[in-house]
């Protein structure tokens, strides 16, 4: 949870995991729309299966809650391994030495609890954040790291040391700061809808990630995130929707 409201990456990763089987272990791809935030206590999985095939299976899987619908997902599953690419124009992107990083805690000093931090290791890099300030900024400033842009980066492991899986890059996705940070605005950023890819699987030790927004207007912006695992190999995609209320 980030103060009262549930994170959304544990949500997926519970609707996820619902939709796996033994034939069809892994998330390859997951679309999932937040209908409403959780409130505390008991909620059911409904889960329907559309399609299995030899390859993938597709499942549409609803977190619900005294009968109204909390996350409806789409999510295709499949078997996961750790290929080279074949082709590729993805660049691993420069985060600072993990030794310059901080790490983000659970509880933080304006008294907001962001209790996924519980649960994952994440270590920023000082680039992610800016000057506070509650004005917008209108143009694109320099980006990368030691700039101030509408992005965030970090390293990210298991709070508990264990090595990264599948499910744990979907709660890795959602769990870098809003990009609104960067820029040095503060506010509430609550996820709509986050798609996400899986391309292969972890290997053990740091994930690298990096956040990135293109557009912020109408109270509406993107999210865009890479996750690479310790080899240098791009794992995880995400993209979300969020809506941002700042101040």
């Amino acid at each position: 949870a980030i103060g009262g409201g549930a994170h959304g990456g544990n949500q997926m990763r519970l609707v996820v995991e619902a939709a796996l089987t033994p034939g069809h272990p892994e998330p390859l791809a997951v679309s999932a729309t937040f209908v409403r935030s959780p409130a505390p206590g008991t909620a059911a999985l409904e889960v329907e299966v559309l399609r299995t095939g030899r390859r993938v299976a597709s499942t549409r899987v609803r977190l619900a809650q005294d009968g109204q619908a909390v996350v409806e997902a789409l999510v295709t599953t499949g078997t996961l391994a750790a290929p080279e690419p074949f082709w590729t124009d993805a660049v691993l992107p420069d985060v600072a030495p993990l030794e310059e990083c901080s790490r983000a805690p659970a509880d933080r000093a304006d008294q907001l609890r962001v209790g996924h931090l519980e649960h994952v290791e994440l270590r920023l890099d000082p680039s992610s954040f800016a000057v506070p300030s509650a004005a917008p900024v209108p143009t694109r400033p320099a980006s990368g790291p030691g700039g101030s842009a509408a992005e965030a980066r970090g390293w990210l492991r298991r709070a508990d040391g264990a090595d990264a899986s599948p499910l744990d890059l979907l709660v890795f996705a959602d769990a870098l700061p809003p990009v609104t940070f960067g820029l040095g605005l503060t506010g509430w950023v609550p996820t709509v809808e986050l798609t996400a890819y899986l391309r292969a699987l972890p290997a053990p030790g740091w994930v690298r990630g990096v956040q990135r927004a293109r557009l912020m207007q109408d109270g509406w912006l993107d999210e865009d995130v890479e996750l690479w695992d310790s080899t240098g190999r791009l794992v995880c995609q995400a993209r979300q929707l969020a809506g941002y209320r700042l101040g």
